[in-house]
């Protein structure tokens, strides 16, 4: 313990003597001769005590007075507890605010405890480094000590640069919002880092003005995807662990995909996780635009989640609950429209954000195709066997003279149109997939030819167009290398170029592939049919789209109809947001910090029209809520730092209550004439 008020302690050298004096001194008094002093022994008693030059006697209230002098003089003193917190250099506070620091503890949840304990530091660095930081600065002096905060969940944010202020800097943390995101710190590091870095102004000779390195104190729950690979290159990374509720269930999974067969129905896939250390039973139940689904509610029993891993570096997969601890749940539902579903965990636990998921339902639709081609009779046979409404081919000279029947109001009249090695003079609005052909234009332009190549070099099996769509060991013969705007999307990329990619503008939704099926191995894979199957439901609108499967602070991509220049879009935190189309008439948003459905309202042809985006966590790292330590992660790098128990270092306010409590006391004393 030390004191911020040194100067008060002086004060007992001159109030303690004076006490003391005050029992040495007697005041004179006058003699007078009584009859009998039997009734004045007690008097005469306390006269003596008061005899100058007389030895000390004992007395009681001396002492009660000299510990209401010596309490009031410390409180006077401002003494403070002494705690890890470095007496001055600079100072970086990271804080987690990911789903996980979401989890209800017995007093609020993780974040509003790290927020708390990150204040508590700030406040100890204000008393220690000092309590004369403001009269430095009125002054023009540099202060001993500045601190910086960091944000983090899955994107890191300066909250607030290096200031000595540490007012403002509590204002800044009390202020920071929760976020439904991951945990990922390496950004956080980065721009720490990039503040921490010492000054440094070269000479001829040696390099002067740096400073010593900073301290660095993460305040998380230790549920951080990747902390294991976290390396701090200056200063020194202290983990403070957040929490200690364990007991959570949650939705790792949610799948919704109307069949193949019957677009009328709407299969449903979930996985639930136990991340409890004993068994559990819960109900599942689905909603379907806010209301329960019949006979659409399970019940199942999980096993105890497994906790071996524990302590083992970037051991987050392999702590996952095993097989007795993850169930699977499979729906089927007949939906002849579109919806809002939603599956719902009944049962209370300390975090309560993975209890839901949301999917957005489309309408079922049959897609009209039209194939504009020569002769194909791998684009007939696999066409032949999707489940579309209608199907037709025509050659590209039947095309060109067809005027109203392909081609009404500068619209395309079909859902999807195919052009097999040709392309149209003019291209209308519309959805269009291009085999071994170019839209025309100069957007998408061919580069070279293209022979004996292989298509794996790199594709992206996350997109819904390349979903289950394997491309290992596919060999083309015969092709062309594309040449993509800087506003196309890569889907297939090839060793001189792009192989497939996707391109909007003005209304013109096209799909481009470089080479022809008939010039690959590709029509001798059952890939190719799923491929065809995802790229007519993704161009038509029918199937599974980029709305599925956002998690919190992914980017939404929001596509509006033709003349739509501007709407809102409204959260389901309650904040809204402008959207404003590009000239394909896609917008991107980036806000998406909080789960639940998003709505994208417009007004079309008069009619009030709403879209609906889902956003799921839907993250097995962020639902384990099991808190970990520096010492149960293994990850060297990262020391184990002390939370500060009390809610402020100053503990001038007990001595002032002891003082108090002292005084009753010697008023009591005093009133009973008690004396030793």
């Amino acid at each position: 313990m030390s004191f911020l008020n040194l100067w008060a302690l002086w004060i007992a050298a001159a109030v303690i003597p004076a006490l003391l004096i005050l029992y040495f001194l007697k005041l004179r008094r006058r003699e007078q001769r009584i009859s009998s002093t039997l009734l004045w022994k007690r008097a005469l008693h306390d006269l003596q005590v008061n005899a100058p030059f007389q030895r000390l006697r004992k007395s009681l209230l001396l002492l009660l007075q000299l510990l209401v002098l010596a309490a009031a003089i410390l409180a006077l003193a401002r003494p403070i507890v002494e705690t890890s917190a470095a007496p001055e250099g600079r100072l970086v506070i990271l804080i987690d605010r990911s789903a996980s620091m979401n989890t209800v503890e017995s007093d609020g949840t993780r974040l509003d405890e790290a927020k708390e304990q990150a204040v508590r530091l700030v406040r100890v660095l204000d008393r220690r480094g000092g309590g004369w930081l403001s009269f430095l600065r009125l002054r023009g002096a540099q202060a001993r000590i500045q601190a910086m905060v960091i944000a983090f969940s899955d994107r890191a944010a300066v909250v607030s640069p290096f200031t000595p202020n540490t007012a403002e800097l509590v204002d800044v943390i009390r202020a920071i919002e929760p976020t439904d995101g991951q945990s990922h710190i390496r950004e956080a590091l980065e721009l720490a880092e990039a503040y921490i870095a010492p000054p440094t102004m070269l000479t001829d000779e040696t390099p002067v003005g740096t400073e010593e390195a900073a301290r660095v104190v993460l305040f998380s729950d230790g549920r951080i995807a990747d902390l294991a690979e976290a390396v701090l290159r200056s200063g020194q990374l202290e983990l403070i662990k957040i929490g200690r509720a364990r007991d959570n269930v949650g939705i790792t999974s949610l799948v919704a995909e109307r069949s193949y067969e019957r677009p009328e129905v709407v299969n449903v896939l979930l996985e639930i996780e136990n991340f409890c250390a004993e068994p559990v039973t819960a109900s599942v139940a689905l909603y379907i635009d806010g209301q329960l689904s019949d006979a659409r509610v399970r019940s199942v029993e999980l096993a105890a989640a497994e906790d071996s891993a524990a302590g083992q570096p970037g051991g987050d997969e392999a702590a996952r609950p095993g097989p007795g601890a993850r169930r699977g749940l499979s729906f089927e539902l007949i939906l002849e429209r579109g919806a809002l579903l939603e599956a719902r965990l009944s049962r209370a636990d300390a975090l309560d954000v993975d209890n839901r998921a949301y999917a957005v339902v489309p309408t079922p639709r049959r897609q009209r195709v039209l194939v504009v081609t020569e002769n194909n009779f791998f684009l007939d046979s696999v066409l032949a066997g999707l489940p579309l409404q209608e199907r037709v081919f025509i050659t590209p000279a039947q095309y060109a003279a067809g005027g109203a029947e392909y081609v009404r109001d500068e619209r395309s009249t079909y859902d999807v149109v195919i052009f097999d090695k040709c392309s149209p003079a003019a291209l209308p609005i519309g959805n269009f997939l291009f085999l071994k052909a170019v839209p025309p234009g100069d957007d998408v332009q061919v580069s070279a030819p293209l022979d004996d190549v292989h298509v794996p070099v790199w594709w992206d099996e996350a997109h819904p167009i390349l979903r289950h769509v394997p491309l290992d060991y596919v060999y083309v013969a015969r092709g062309v290398a594309l040449r993509a705007p800087e506003d196309a999307e890569v889907l297939i990329e090839g060793p001189q170029g792009p192989l497939l990619l996707r391109h909007a503008r003005g209304g013109r939704h096209c799909l481009v592939l470089s080479f022809a099926v008939e010039d690959s191995t590709w029509w001798q894979r059952a890939s190719f049919p799923v491929f065809a199957y995802n790229a007519i439901r993704f161009l038509g609108g029918g199937g599974v789209t980029e709305r599925e499967r956002v998690r919190p602070g992914d980017t939404l991509r929001v596509v509006l109809p033709e003349g739509v220049t501007e709407t809102r879009l409204y959260g389901p935190d309650g904040g809204t947001a402008t959207i404003v189309p590009d000239a394909s008439g896609a917008s991107f948003f980036s806000g998406t910090r909080r789960v639940g459905i998003y709505q994208v309202r417009y007004r079309q042809a008069g009619e009030q029209r709403t879209d609906y985006y889902a956003v799921n966590l839907t993250d097995a790292r962020e639902s384990d809520i099991r808190p970990r330590g520096a010492d149960e992660l293994g990850t060297p790098g990262i020391a184990a730092g002390r939370a500060i128990e009390t809610a402020t270092p100053e503990i001038w306010r007990w001595f002032v209550g002891a003082a108090l409590l002292i005084l009753l006391f010697e008023w009591y004393v005093y009133n009973r004439r008690v004396m030793i």
